[in-house]
Parts: structure tokens; C-alpha cells; sequence
């Protein structure tokens, strides 16, 4: 039956000329609605990572917790946004190197960009746990120091 239905689809294709122009507006227009809403969702994905400011959040006793197979990353994010949830943070981690005596003299041993998925509601706080894989073999001579920021925030 489908197959019936393409022959019949290519004959009026090749002989109505009317038919042609019909398909033809047909196709442009699902082409143009198509890209409007990949437009629309492209603005929403931007407009979810507007909503909370990186200093709407707090991050707090943010440590490094070493495992068998890399490092825990454990804390807590404070949501001071007065009306949307938090969703998710993408973080920078810069890792250091440092001598333990002197924490000014440190070497950049990794950097980082690490996504930690939450769901925190206005003004309240999570714990949370990631794990961080350095993809590195570092050799630690000092002290491995943690530096993080906040790139974004992602809403609902």
C-alpha cells in the first residue's frame, strides 16, 4: 500500500505542475517551522543558564577526599535565588600543586570543568559528592590544593 502511495506521489510530481508548486511550500514551510523551534529551544537551553547568577550560590567547605580511583570532590551549594531551582552547576577546577609549608609557591598540575548535577530549591542547600578523575598521571610532590569558580548555573 505505502508503495502505491509513492508511485502515485511521483506521478503527480512529474505531471502536475500545480502539484510540484504545492510540495514545494510544503517542504519550505516544515523547513522554516523546523528551524524556528531549534531557534526557540537554542533560547530557552540560553535562557536556563541566566536565570541564577553565579553569585546567587554559594559553594561551602568545598574539599578533595582521595578514593582508589581518582578524588572525591564533596561539599555544599546554597541556592540564594529568591525564585528558580537550581539544576545544575558547571564548575573550573584548577588543581595545584603546592609545598606544604608555602602555599604561594604552587604549580598547576590540572585543570578542570567539571558538571555537577543537583536539584537545590530557592534558598536552600545540598551536600554534594563528585567524583574528579585527573586524566593525568600526577606525581604530588606537596600538597594537592583545590581552586574552583562557577561558570554557570542551570535552571529548570
Amino acid at each position: 500500500m505505502k508503495w502505491l502511495a509513492g508511485m502515485i506521489f511521483l506521478i503527480l510530481l512529474a505531471v502536475s505542475a500545480r502539484f510540484r508548486k504545492f510540495t514545494g511550500m510544503v517542504i519550505l514551510v516544515g523547513m522554516a517551522s523546523a528551524f524556528l523551534f531549534w531557534q526557540y529551544q537554542e533560547y530557552e537551553k540560553m535562557q536556563s543558564k541566566e536565570r541564577i547568577l553565579p553569585s546567587d550560590l554559594f559553594l561551602e567547605d568545598v574539599s578533595l577526599k582521595s578514593s582508589i580511583d581518582g578524588y572525591d570532590m564533596v561539599g555544599r551549594i546554597i541556592n540564594h535565588s529568591n525564585k528558580y531551582t537550581l539544576t545544575g552547576v558547571q564548575l573550573k577546577l584548577t588543581f595545584r600543586d603546592c609545598i606544604i609549608d608555602n602555599k604561594s609557591d604552587c604549580i598547576i598540575a590540572s585543570e578542570e570543568n567539571e558538571y555537577i548535577y543537583i536539584n537545590i530549591p530557592p534558598k536552600q542547600a545540598r551536600d554534594f559528592r563528585k567524583r574528579v578523575y585527573l586524566y593525568s598521571d600526577l606525581n604530588i610532590k606537596g600538597g594537592l590544593i583545590l581552586d574552583y569558580s562557577i561558570i554557570y548555573a542551570e535552571t529548570e
